[in-house]
């Protein structure tokens, strides 16, 4: 069971990235703020976590450092219509997480994912 947390305050963000992860063994949960995030987090482990940059009361890249203190395991996808500098991205990256520019494409993201959940599988050989 691949468990994904979608956290953006955009409502079809949240409908499409869940339609389009959801199928088989994929449990998809969605949050639309920083607070129900960090709730959702501390609650369950979630093999990986969609976050947008900007929410309505948190940055997504300040979460991303909770996140890692409580869920280092989780695997961080940030988010965002917004441009990133290339220093963003690489310390993004050194960090172990990716990036995907809105808006996406959706083939690109299920990549994406199926990229990330094939090397938990690998790495837990």
């Amino acid at each position: 069971m691949t468990n994904i947390l979608l956290v953006d305050d955009e409502y079809l963000i949240l409908y499409s990235l869940s339609k389009t992860l959801k199928h088989g063994d994929t449990d998809v949960t969605t949050a639309t703020n920083g607070k129900d995030a960090l709730r959702e987090i501390g609650r369950a482990f979630y093999d990986i976590c969609f976050l947008d940059v900007q929410l309505p009361d948190s940055n997504g890249l300040e979460l991303m450092k909770i996140f890692r203190e409580l869920s280092p395991a989780t695997s961080i996808i940030i988010m965002t219509a917004g441009l990133l500098s290339d220093e963003q991205q690489r310390s993004l990256r050194s960090q172990g997480c990716h990036f995907v520019p809105k808006p996406f494409d959706i083939d690109k993201v299920q990549a994406l994912v199926s990229e990330i959940t094939s090397h938990s599988v690998a790495g837990s050989d």
